[in-house]
């Protein structure tokens, strides 16, 4: 689905980031082959047009390499390339420990909250995002977005919209935080493993059970972070 209209700058930088967090995932380094033009557009929902104005925008700063009659190439992401308009706002002070401190911050309140008042169609969406996670342990873009996406809809289901809405505003800061740590590739089935504990626990309104799995998941992330941390794919 297209994305709605918008200034013609904005939606290139917004594309842009796409890509770059794209890339940031893991399933794509330095030397491989990005997807072709048809299934970028179809990913990230934008024109041929729009897609080859920020192919060629990351071209530019030394992001990719693109060979006629062969492909798009990955050749390195180093964030001293990146302009500021492409980067959430001052994301060069903010690295992903920063960024899980605040989820925590957000997600621990909200799991508590939402073990109190969850509904059975809040609890069936989360079901069928866990679902969908165990099917994507091997595309490893797909299964951090849908990661992100239980998370978000795990701090909707608390009620508190100014906890979700934080949540929002610290989004971007976590995906552009992994363009600067080293991949996550091999953690999928362990972090599989929380969500599908976290998913019990809320089924059973069991807050305390809850708020240890939910603490531990987000420590191993602080420790992960903290061995890899500003390390360029």
């Amino acid at each position: 689905m297209a994305r709605p209209v918008m200034n013609r700058e904005r939606l290139d930088n917004t594309v842009t980031r796409e890509i770059i967090a794209l890339i940031a995932s893991g399933a794509y380094g330095p030397g491989h082959r990005l997807p072709s033009e048809r299934d970028l557009c179809h990913r990230v929902g934008v024109s041929r047009g729009t897609l080859r104005k920020a192919l060629a925008n990351l071209a530019e700063l030394g992001v990719l390499s693109i060979k006629p009659n062969s492909g798009v190439y990955v050749q390195s992401v180093s964030h001293a390339k990146l302009p500021y308009e492409i980067l959430p706002p001052d994301f060069r002070a903010v690295d992903l420990g920063d960024v899980i401190d605040a989820r925590k911050a957000i997600e621990l309140p909200a799991i508590e909250r939402a073990c109190a008042c969850i509904t059975r169609k809040q609890l069936r969406e989360l079901a069928e995002l866990v679902d969908s996670m165990a099917q994507a342990v091997d595309d490893l873009p797909e299964f951090l977005k849908l990661d992100m996406q239980f998370h978000q809809a795990l701090v909707r289901a608390s009620g508190n919209m100014a906890l979700a809405t934080a949540f929002e505003a610290i989004y971007e800061y976590h995906r552009f935080s992994s363009v600067f740590t080293s991949q996550h590739e091999g953690e999928e089935n362990l972090a599989l493993d929380y969500h599908r504990k976290l998913l019990a626990g809320l089924k059973k309104g069991d807050v305390k059970k809850c708020l240890a799995i939910l603490r531990k998941h987000l420590d191993y992330m602080t420790k992960y972070s903290q061995q890899t941390r500003r390390k360029a794919i």
